[in-house]
C-alpha cells in the first residue's frame, strides 16, 4: 500500500473517531428510539448536509494554500474568531477528560467533585504525554485508536446480541419504536439537525486543521465522506448495544430512557453497572467502548488547540502542548463539582453553535460566485445561528447556575464577532 492509500485510510478513521463521541452512544439510540425510522431518514440528510460542510472546510484551505490559523491572520483578517475556537476548544478538554476517564474509574473514583478532578488530571496527563512524545506519530497513534474502537464497537455488539436473553415483549417494543413512521414536527427537526452536528463534529475547527495537512494527492470528499459514514454506523450499532443493555430490566426503564432527554441518557449510563451486574464481560465492554469514544474525540480536539497556540504564540510544540493542558487544568480546578461542569458543558455547547458559524467564514468570503456549494453552506449557517440562540435562550431561561453558561457563551460569541481589535490580525496579507 502506498503512502497516499495509507494516510487515506488513516484519515478516515482519525475523522470517525473525532466524530465519534460519547454522546453518540448514549443519545444517538435515545433519539431513534424516540423519532422511529421518519426521524432517521431526517438524521441521515442533516449528517449529509453537515459533512458536505466539513469537506467544503477542508477543500477551502486545501485551496488557500495557507495554515488554517493563518487564513484567519492574513486572508479573512478575523483572528478573534479563532482564538474563540481555542477557547472552546480548552473547555471542552476541561470538561470531557473527566467524562472519559470516568468511563473506566468512575467505580474506584465514583463521580462526585474529587473524583472527576483526579479523573480529569489523569486524562489530561495522558493526553500531554501523547501530544508531545508522539509528535509526528500523533496522527497515525489517533488513528490507529479510532480503528480500534471501530473494532471495539462491533465486538460489542455482537456479545450483546449472543449474551442477553432474547425477551420478545421488550425487543418488540423496541423494533416498533425504531420502524414507527412518526409524523414530522418542530421538535423532530430540531434534534434530528443537534444529533448531525454533534455527529459531524463541527464548532472544533478539526475540518480545518485537517484541510491544512492535505494536499492535491488526497480526496478530502472521500476522507471525511467515509469518516462520517463509519460514524453513523457506529450510531446505529450503539443503538442495539442500548436495546439490549436495557433489556434485563423492564420496558418502562426503555421508556424512561427514550423520554428523558439528557438526563435520562446519563441516568441510564449510571444505571448500567446494576442492570449488567449479572454480565461483568459486557459492562466491561462497553466501559472500554466509552472510554475509546471519548479519547478518539478527545485527540483530535487537543490537537487542534494544541496548533492554534503554537501557530498564535510561535511556540514549540512542547510549550503549545504545556500551554493548552495547563489551561485545561486551571479551568478543571473550577468546573470539577457536578454542576459546575454541567454549567461549563452547557456554554461550550452554545459557544460551538456559533464557532460553526465562524469555521465556515472563510468558505463563504472565498467563494466569487454563488452556486449550489455556497447555498447548502448558507443553509448550514442560518442553522447553526438559530440552533445557537435557542441554545443561549434556553440557558437563560433554565435561571440559577445556567445564567453564567449564557453570560459566558455570550461574552465568548461576541469577542469572536467583534474581537478583532483586542487581537489584531497580522500585517501579511493576502
Amino acid at each position: 500500500m502506498d503512502d497516499v492509500k495509507k494516510w487515506t485510510l488513516y484519515m478516515m478513521f482519525l475523522v470517525a473517531g473525532f466524530a465519534t463521541g460519547i454522546g453518540t452512544l448514549g443519545l444517538f439510540p435515545q433519539f431513534w428510539l424516540q423519532y422511529g425510522i421518519t426521524g432517521l431518514a431526517v438524521h441521515v440528510a442533516f449528517l449529509a448536509l453537515f459533512a458536505y460542510v466539513a469537506i467544503l472546510e477542508a477543500e477551502t484551505v486545501m485551496r488557500s494554500r495557507y495554515y488554517f490559523v493563518e487564513l484567519y491572520q492574513k486572508v479573512v483578517r478575523k483572528p478573534a474568531m479563532i482564538v474563540v475556537v481555542l477557547a472552546a476548544v480548552v473547555m471542552f478538554l476541561s470538561y470531557y477528560s473527566a467524562n472519559v476517564m470516568l468511563g473506566l474509574l468512575a467505580p474506584l473514583l465514583g463521580t462526585g467533585t474529587v473524583g472527576r478532578l483526579v479523573a480529569k488530571l489523569l486524562m489530561l496527563g495522558i493526553v500531554f504525554v501523547i501530544l508531545t512524545r508522539a509528535k509526528e506519530k500523533t496522527f497515525a497513534i489517533m488513528a490507529i485508536g479510532s480503528l480500534v474502537f471501530v473494532i471495539s464497537i462491533f465486538i460489542t455488539a455482537i456479545a450483546f446480541k449472543t449474551q442477553i436473553p432474547e425477551n420478545a415483549t421488550f425487543l418488540g417494543l423496541a423494533k416498533h419504536m425504531l420502524v414507527a413512521s412518526v409524523p414530522l414536527s418542530l421538535d423532530m427537526v430540531r434534534d434530528a439537525a443537534l444529533r448531525a452536528i454533534y455527529g459531524v463534529g463541527l464548532g472544533f475547527a478539526f475540518y480545518l486543521m485537517l484541510g491544512s495537512f492535505l494536499n492535491e494527492r488526497f480526496n478530502a470528499k472521500l476522507i471525511i465522506g467515509a469518516g462520517i459514514l463509519i460514524q453513523l454506523v457506529v450510531s446505529l450499532l450503539s443503538t442495539l448495544i442500548v436495546v439490549y443493555a436495557i433489556a434485563p430490566t423492564t420496558p418502562e426503564r426503555l421508556l424512561s430512557y427514550v423520554y428523558g432527554g439528557d438526563e435520562g441518557a446519563i441516568a441510564l449510563m449510571g444505571d448500567l453497572p446494576n442492570i449488567l451486574s449479572g454480565y461483568p464481560t459486557l459492562l466491561g465492554l462497553i466501559a472500554l467502548s466509552l472510554f475509546f469514544a471519548g479519547i478518539t474525540s478527545l485527540l483530535p480536539t487537543a490537537e487542534v488547540g494544541l496548533q492554534i497556540i503554537e501557530s498564535l504564540q510561535k511556540a514549540g510544540r512542547n510549550r503549545a502542548a504545556m500551554y493548552l493542558i495547563g489551561a485545561s487544568a486551571l479551568i478543571g480546578l473550577v468546573d470539577s463539582p457536578p454542576a459546575v461542569a454541567d454549567m461549563v458543558l452547557k456554554t461550550v455547547t452554545i459557544v460551538t453553535f456559533f464557532t460553526a458559524i465562524y469555521e465556515l467564514y472563510p468558505v463563504m468570503v472565498s467563494r466569487k460566485e454563488i452556486g449550489a456549494a455556497t447555498v447548502l453552506a448558507g443553509i448550514a449557517l442560518v442553522m447553526f445561528l438559530v440552533a445557537g440562540f435557542h441554545a443561549l435562550i434556553t440557558e437563560f431561561r433554565a435561571g440559577g447556575l445556567y445564567i453564567a453558561s449564557g453570560l459566558l457563551a455570550a461574552l465568548l460569541i461576541l469577542l469572536g464577532a467583534f474581537g478583532d481589535r483586542v487581537f489584531p490580525p497580522s500585517e501579511e496579507a493576502l
